[in-house]
């Protein structure tokens, strides 16, 4: 086994662990969710707001892992790493990726999320809503890698 499928086996258990760490926390996003949407975020209890903080960096974090696998699987593939649009160009060819183009808009709305949290209760709500509506798509990412792995790489599996 090469190195770089070491590193991304080791990612991959990286991955099933921040997966069910981000399914525990969007769980727990109704209440708060609740609350922004009818504009109530200073009413929110601490617990809720630890609640939108942990599903936002885990959010942030489980994606951003994906992210690093894609670029493992690329250099494996011997295929362009940079830019990073190259990485899901190949990810969309191997059937990991439905769009590149959904990819940057997760990336773009967690970043809204992360850097703009109380400014506007309706935005915030709309973001944070459509991060927890796509969690899922996340973790089918994480299990489309998966499978590309064992399949592609059947002798390091």
């Amino acid at each position: 086994m090469t190195e770089n499928l070491r590193i991304i086996h080791k990612k991959l258990g990286y991955l099933a662990r921040m997966q069910a760490d981000l399914q525990h926390s969007t769980g727990k996003m109704a209440s708060p969710l609740r609350k922004i949407q009818l504009g109530d975020i200073a009413g929110m209890t601490p617990d809720e707001r630890e609640t939108v903080s942990a599903f936002t960096t885990r959010f942030a974090a489980y994606q951003e892992q994906i992210g690093k696998t894609m670029r493992s699987i690329a250099i494996e593939e011997e295929s362009a790493t940079t830019p990073f649009g190259a990485i899901l160009a190949l990810m969309e060819k191997l059937g990991i990726l439905d769009s590149g183009e959904k990819w940057k808009e997760l990336r773009e709305l967690r970043n809204l999320v992360s850097h703009e949290y109380e400014d506007d209760p309706d935005e915030l709500f709309q973001a944070l809503n459509k991060l927890v509506e796509n969690a899922p798509y996340l973790t089918a990412i994480h299990e489309r890698i998966q499978d590309f792995v064992t399949q592609a790489y059947p002798a390091a599996s």
